[in-house]
């Protein structure tokens, strides 16, 4: 049995005297002791969930920064107001560097959760846990180091790929191959043992590992793999779209059956700040115990136009509202300045901090995976087109013919369903750049993007720290 000691922080109740020679001796009362932390199943599960914590982005900045990363270089959303104005500028113009505000927290939060989960995996092997205890645990580590790998590869590409607690701290960025091998190795190994039902919610289950590997073989461009994934993902048949597209997102309804993969937030705890984010100061807020920042997110006139008059997926974008500071109406639409509002106010929110649930993958985002994957394979087909028209016929919009496309008419298609369903969802980027439209569409908007900003660069401190890592060219 292996004991791991180095690399991990954590508090112990001790009473220390500093006005004396000795340390005062102190009988400690926690089950969690040093001596049982690594050696009992509840001290090892205790460090299984700060590797979820982790992994939940349950920081501050981890919160919402991938929000913000994912959609303002796609042309999605912009903001002003407050400290973060020009953080959120400097991706609205493609001017980031590697000291950019957002990208350590990200870095961090993910490398945070593979340290852990490591330090579990390698103190698994002993004989006092039960059989059941080690292959579910190892499980869940495969899971959330696959999960945190394919995170961080969409953001920064290749990556020093730390699979031991007693990695050299030091180590180089793997090759793009054997980082992209190492993620699908970890969440085969996950899914091939994890349970049906996760143990509980926010835990790793075998539909949520099928769901984030075929989303990370869609994004490598591994049609096939994507594909047969997503399939399989459908034919568990544990999860379906709801009739109304706005129940999704409502905080009474958190861990419905379209939502596959969701990080739980809590508003006394680990809560998120997205409205806080969005919604300015004199906006009617329905709760008085609801408060925002300064900074202001903003949905570009161009999509909200784009909907047809059916579509539902509108009844989430928020285009006109009644200043709580001079009682006039703010007509958002016309002026770029509508709100995104996936995430309802919370009734129990402790001021900006909110408890809704971060949705990462929903089932409509498996069915056009797989949408998407059988037409890069074989163009247009029946299969395809039902695939999309599930996702458009709930939201009421007109459904889709096999014989008006050819395979680059329905990519484009397929593009726009992405952007009409998952706006402000954290998907744009992946998406625009999984397309190659990404450059383009900045450059028709007048920004200085160039093919390198496809990834960000690494952070500065982590370059500062690690003389071993190499920076992504451009940066």
């Amino acid at each position: 049995m292996k004991t791991y000691h180095y690399k991990i922080m954590f508090i112990l109740m001790l009473t220390i005297s500093t006005g004396c020679e000795d340390q005062l001796e102190e009988e400690v009362f926690s089950e969690l002791a040093p001596s049982t932390l690594f050696t009992s199943e509840k001290g090892l599960n205790s460090l299984l969930n700060a590797a979820y914590s982790s992994a939940h982005r349950s920081g501050f900045d981890q919160s919402w920064s991938p929000y913000f990363l994912g959609t303002m270089p796609a042309g999605e959303v912009w903001g002003v107001g407050g400290s973060i104005e020009s953080v959120w500028q400097s991706l609205i113009d493609y001017n980031w560097d590697s000291n950019h505000g957002q990208l350590l927290p990200v870095w961090t939060t993910y490398y945070n959760s593979i340290r852990d989960a490591n330090i579990v995996l390698d103190n698994l092997d002993n004989d006092a846990f039960s059989s059941d205890f080690r292959q579910r645990t190892e499980a869940e580590v495969h899971f959330l180091r696959g999960w945190a790998y394919s995170e961080l590869y969409k953001y920064f590409g290749r990556l020093p790929l730390y699979k031991s607690s007693t990695d050299d701290p030091l180590l180089p960025r793997s090759s793009d191959e054997e980082t992209r091998a190492f993620i699908e190795q970890e969440l085969l190994e996950a899914i091939a043992t994890l349970p049906t039902e996760p143990l509980s919610f926010g835990r790793a289950s075998k539909g949520v590992a099928m769901s984030v590997l075929a989303k990370f073989y869609l994004n490598t461009k591994q049609w096939q793999k994507a594909a047969d994934m997503s399939l399989e993902v459908i034919e568990l048949g544990q999860y379906n779209l709801l009739p109304n597209y706005s129940d999704v997102f409502e905080i009474t309804n958190e861990g419905n059956s379209e939502i596959i993969w969701a990080l739980p937030k809590d508003a006394a705890g680990a809560g998120q700040f997205m409205n806080a984010l969005i919604f300015p100061p004199d906006y009617p807020t329905p709760y008085p115990n609801n408060s925002v920042y300064a900074a202001r997110t903003y949905l570009f006139d161009d999509l909200v136009n784009s909907f047809e008059p059916t579509d539902t997926r509108t009844s989430r974008i928020i285009t006109e509202w009644e200043s709580t500071a001079t009682g006039q109406l703010v007509m958002g639409l016309g002026n770029d300045q509508s709100f995104p509002y996936k995430l309802p106010f919370d009734p129990n929110a402790v001021g900006p901090s909110a408890g809704n649930d971060i949705v990462v993958i929903r089932y409509a985002d498996i069915l056009l995976t797989r949408a998407e994957a059988l037409n890069e394979l074989n163009g247009p087909t029946q299969e395809a087109i039902d695939l999309i028209n599930q996702v458009r016929t709930r939201a009421g919009a007109t459904p889709l013919n096999l014989g008006g496309f050819n395979k680059d008419s329905l990519r484009d298609a397929i593009l726009r369903e992405r952007e009409w369903e998952f706006y402000f969802e954290g998907n744009a980027r992946e998406d625009q750049i999984r397309h190659g439209v990404m450059i383009s569409r900045a450059q028709a908007r007048g920004k200085n993007a160039q093919d390198f900003h496809v990834l960000y660069p690494i952070p500065q401190r982590e370059l500062d720290a690690n003389p071993n890592l190499e920076q992504n060219p451009g940066y």
